[in-house]
């Protein structure tokens, strides 16, 4: 009886972060964990992966020393991946791919946003934002990037934003995959 709530409660947390972290369409597809060691907590309800950690599924994927995913009663609360750096990458079917790249990555599946924090990087295409703290939400194409403490006279460092021109195509039917990100700056 032990052996079989360890499967269900593994199954539950994998369906979990495989209807949180990914769009709709990657919802329906399997999610693959791959990582050198895993520890399921049922006390805690968490699931710790580390070593080389690789989470996949469906356009999603996620690389990092470690990942850390907590959920209450069999539903995903949050994910945490740490590294040196995180990579995240989400496959998008019409516009470019969206890049990430951090010191920690945060999901909360209530809210579907994606936190980078640690010398933050998200990328579009060849649109480019950086910061130490950047909120990214896949629903809304939303990026919220704030900047964090450094050595400059005023002691904040600055969010940098670099935005590629729009096509000059007239008539182009790819003009969608050339728009930019909707984008706002935060002060810390």
């Amino acid at each position: 009886m032990f052996f079989n709530r360890k499967i269900i409660f593994s199954a539950c947390i994998i369906f979990s972060v495989s209807l949180a972290i990914a769009s709709s369409e990657d919802t329906q597809q399997p999610i693959t964990i791959e990582a050198d060691r895993a520890v399921l907590d049922e006390k805690k309800q968490t699931s710790t992966y580390t070593g080389n950690v690789i989470l996949k599924q469906g356009g999603i994927e996620v690389r990092a020393d470690t990942i850390t995913v907590y959920s209450r009663e069999g539903r995903l609360q949050r994910v945490i991946a740490e590294g040196d750096p995180v990579h995240y990458k989400q496959q998008q079917q019409k516009d470019d791919d969206i890049r990430g790249v951090s010191q920690r990555m945060e999901y909360e599946a209530e809210s579907n946003r994606v936190l980078l924090l640690g010398g933050a990087e998200l990328w579009q295409g060849g649109n480019r934002f950086s910061g130490e703290r950047i909120q990214y939400d896949p629903e809304q194409e939303k990026v919220i990037a704030t900047g964090g403490l450094n050595s400059t006279e005023n002691g904040a460092k600055r969010v940098q934003i670099i935005l590629q021109p729009q096509s000059s195509k007239a008539g182009s039917s790819d003009q969608k995959s050339q728009q930019p990100l909707q984008q706002q700056q935060e002060n810390p």
